[in-house]
């Protein structure tokens, strides 16, 4: 059995951190594909983001990247965060490209969202699993 997750107030601050990261990568993106005028319709905008938040939660915590011993080791921060990482980006595109929301994707957009997410998603969390370590 896997270990449970020990402090959920800290594990409700990682999640909040992950979904400020991939937001701001998602954004970023937006911003660096039309300037400001990406943020003028903020539904559109946010509906562009959605996808990809919602695609992160359910492999995060069947990876189990909310846990005490994933937290606080930055060699297990990872690992996981990479496994669910991959997992939520897939999730993100598909939903993405799915018929619930409008857009499409050519086929590099996956590999710069999966690259680009991961490298933001694994900066934060190595870093702040160093500094609880």
């Amino acid at each position: 059995m896997r270990p449970a997750i020990g402090d959920p107030r800290r594990a409700l601050a990682f999640a909040a951190g992950d979904l400020l990261a991939i937001g701001a990568v998602v954004g970023w993106g937006l911003y660096s594909h039309h300037g400001a005028a990406a943020f003028a319709t903020p539904i559109d905008s946010f509906m562009t983001v959605l996808p990809f938040l919602l695609g992160w939660p359910i492999p995060a915590v069947l990876a189990g990247v909310y846990e005490d011993g994933v937290i606080g080791d930055p060699i297990a921060a990872a690992r996981y965060v990479t496994v669910a990482g991959i997992a939520a980006a897939n999730l993100g595109l598909i939903l993405r490209t799915s018929p619930l929301f409008e857009g499409s994707a050519a086929w590099p957009f996956g590999l710069v969202v999966t690259g680009s997410t991961l490298v933001v998603l694994l900066g934060w969390r190595v870093v702040a699993a160093t500094l609880l370590d």
